[in-house]
């Protein structure tokens, strides 16, 4: 940051000071803009009812971050600085108070938008001393003797608003559209015959850029900077970096926001917590989706516990750092088979038609007969795709003893949108290889393979 230099000895000018406050509100804004990023963010300013409840809400004190220009107008005797722009903060420091009424048609309904925007002003007018040459010893008051008032601070406030909306029958009446240069923080219906606000009266304003409780610093790691619930198919903003979207109903698209708006390597995660259905994450315009091991798609299916985390690079795509679904062994079944009867050097299980995702396999030795030409020495159970593409782990087993409920897992990943998979049991480890055979009886299920889908 700038520093100004004086000197003793120095006749004190104006513009010291001046100077001295300009290049400390750069410097905070530009550590802001680094914490926080240059778009709007509000902290605090909650929407609440009054105590006692009445037909008034009230907003809490807070802060809002937002770009302005440096100086839209001379600061005292600097000039204005209207070709540089800054992260600047408005303070709230008391809380403000709405009152809203209720529309007068029976059955009608209305909703009200509380908006805030930041808002410089010049305040705390006083009538100043001045420096009288002619009579150093009575002070001008005023400039000149003028006995006129100046402002005394450059405040940096919140500008609030509250925009009634249009009543309407109830369930039909639509919330005001956002100023331009404003945020929306919460919306306000009430009906008619109402008489008092509460809680249940107010929602916060969808996507709101709300600063994480306990702060920025605090919020690095394991939190969130917020929860976005989102109803309806929409497409993001800004807003939603650092934020988990909440998708609350089947059947919605969520647009990610253009990834040339969002800095190399912010996020969004986006989740769908419904218990049937799916929710569908696609991009934005012509930009990329890219998933693990090299491949991508316009879109990505989320199911009922799923999450998937995108990260921007900042020009014109976003890649899958993860896809989480809520599944565990407790009550992630998702199918079982068994290897066909025969007698062969391996024998298999039908074929299978599985999504993509990653499953564990437990194998299941229940008794087979073995043929030991050539000297084999050990079983192998393994997995291999007919067609889609991925990877399938194998575990060998020993030819007698084996216990039947003691096998470790194969471990199936599927990267294609779907694949066909079969499994089975071979008699390896002979020389010259494939001498041994395995039989087993059809109809007594001599090797059964059963999957929990864990991703």
């Amino acid at each position: 940051m700038d520093r100004q230099i004086v000197y003793s000895g120095q006749v004190p000018q104006t513009t010291d000071l001046l100077n001295t406050n300009r290049q400390t509100m750069i410097a905070l804004a530009k550590l802001c803009a680094d914490l926080f990023g240059t778009s709007t963010v509000i902290s605090g300013l909650g929407c609440v009812p009054t105590t006692p409840t009445s037909m008034s809400v009230t907003v809490n004190p807070g802060q809002i971050y937002q770009l302005a220009n440096v100086d839209g107008t001379p600061y005292s005797a600097l000039p204005q600085d209207a070709a540089h722009s800054l992260l600047k903060q408005g303070i709230l420091m008391d809380a403000q108070s709405f009152v809203l009424s209720a529309p007068a048609t029976s059955g009608y309904s209305q909703n009200y938008l509380i908006q805030a925007a930041y808002l410089e002003s010049d305040v705390n007018n006083v009538v100043l001393p001045y420096y009288n040459s002619a009579n150093p010893s009575q002070a001008f008051n005023g400039p000149g003797g003028s006995g006129n008032a100046q402002p005394t601070t450059r405040a940096g406030q919140v500008s609030l608003q509250l925009v009634a909306g249009t009543a309407a029958a109830t369930g039909t009446q639509t919330t005001p559209a956002v100023t331009a240069g404003y945020v929306g923080l919460a919306v306000v219906t009430v009906a008619n015959g109402q008489s008092t606000i509460t809680n249940a009266s107010i929602v916060p304003y969808p996507n709101a850029p709300t600063a994480p409780t306990g702060g920025f610093l605090a919020a690095i790691g394991e939190r969130y900077s917020s929860i976005q619930n989102v109803a309806i198919s929409s497409t993001l903003s800004t807003a939603a970096l650092g934020a988990l979207v909440n998708v609350t109903a089947t059947g919605q698209t969520v647009t990610l926001p253009p990834a040339s708006n969002c800095p190399n390597g912010t996020s969004i995660c986006v989740t769908y917590m419904q218990a049937s259905g799916s929710t569908t994450v696609t991009r934005n315009g012509t930009d990329t989706l890219a998933f693990g091991q090299g491949s991508s798609a316009n879109s990505l299916t989320l199911n009922p516990g799923e999450a998937v985390q995108f990260v921007s690079d900042g020009v014109g795509g976003w890649v899958s750092a993860s896809k989480a679904p809520s599944f565990d062994l407790g009550n992630g079944f998702d199918f079982a088979t068994a290897v066909q009867g025969g007698t062969a050097n391996a024998l298999y299980t039908p074929n299978i038609s599985k999504s993509k995702g990653v499953y564990l396999i437990f194998p299941y030795n229940t008794g087979w007969t073995l043929s030991n030409a050539a000297g084999s020495y050990f079983m192998t159970a393994f997995g291999e795709f007919v067609s889609g593409s991925g990877t399938c782990t194998s575990i060998n087993i020993q030819q007698s003893g084996a216990m039947s409920y003691d096998q470790s897992p194969l471990v199936l990943r599927i990267t294609s949108g779907t694949a066909t998979v079969r499994f089975g049991l071979k008699n390896n480890g002979s020389t010259p290889a494939g001498q041994g055979t395995v039989t087993i009886t059809p109809g007594s299920n001599g090797m059964a393979f059963t999957s929990y889908r864990i991703a």
